[in-house]
């Protein structure tokens, strides 16, 4: 049990009010503060379109309000933290996830209106494995359905296997996780948990299994492996309230990312 004499609540509380969205400011307050879901919920709506999808910034490096499979992937995961696999909310979402995958099992990307808005340069590029994400947690939801998983098996069984497995490549671990089918999967998933320790030793600075990118691979560690992880994180935190975090030309992560670690602290029991 980490000791929580060390994290400053009220400290951390200030940063994430001083710098955060609204949707952070909910989050804490639902799961420090005795804060209703629903509010949550409703501020998480406001990102969400007509079609189902998600935009409008909830990617924050993405402020096109068009629909994208990142929307849908940083949406699946506050509705996983706040276990509202059967809410309205992820219906459409579902939804629209389904009817956006393409014949040959991803998701269209760049959006159409993309570049009329503000975005990071790296969205210029493909983002066809993030429907690997998008498939593991419906899976883990036992939502979806079997032309979609067919879909995205046919686009899994034409990408390569990464030879070095890093940071970015979560989407294939959360896929082999989830929605392994035969020995090959099983033996490339014992792959990636046999190279986690050097791909934490790699990525300590970006705490990865307090993000929401490697929080689901917490179960395949030792439990000494994921408290030094949590001290490791708990240590980052600054004066300000918030943790160091490895890019700093973006700021905006920093009350993300701090909030990302205290809710998997607190979900994970290692807080008091």
């Amino acid at each position: 049990m980490i000791d929580s004499v060390k994290i400053d609540i009220e400290k951390i509380k200030h940063f994430l009010f001083s710098k955060g969205r609204l949707i952070e400011r909910k989050l804490f307050s639902y799961f420090f503060e005795g804060g209703l879901k629903e509010e949550v919920l409703k501020v998480l709506v406001g990102y969400q379109n007509r079609d189902g999808g998600f935009g409008n910034g909830i990617e924050p490096d993405l402020l096109c309000p068009d629909s994208t499979a990142i929307g849908a992937e940083t949406a699946l995961y506050i509705l996983d933290l706040l276990d509202s696999k059967d809410s309205i909310i992820s219906t459409e979402l579902i939804k629209w996830i389904l009817e956006t995958q393409n014949k040959e099992g991803y998701i269209n990307h760049p959006p159409e209106n993309m570049f009329k808005y503000p975005y990071q340069p790296w969205w210029k590029n493909l983002d066809k494995d993030r429907i690997f994400v998008l498939a593991g947690i419906l899976k883990k939801w036992s939502a979806g359905n079997e032309q979609f998983f067919k879909n995205v098996r046919v686009h899994y069984q034409k990408t390569e296997f990464p030879k070095e497995f890093v940071f970015y490549n979560y989407p294939i671990f959360v896929y082999l996780k989830y929605c392994s089918q035969n020995n090959e999967d099983n033996v490339n998933l014992e792959k990636i948990i046999e190279c986690m320790p050097s791909l934490l030793g790699d990525n300590r600075d970006h705490f990865p299994l307090f993000s929401r990118y490697w929080y689901y691979a917490i179960d395949h560690v030792s439990q000494d492996t994921m408290e030094n992880e949590a001290a490791y994180f708990i240590d980052s935190f600054e004066e300000d309230g918030g943790i160091k975090i490895a890019y700093q030309n973006l700021p905006w992560w920093r009350p993300i990312f701090s909030l990302d670690g205290l809710i998997l602290l607190k979900k994970y029991n290692l807080l008091k």
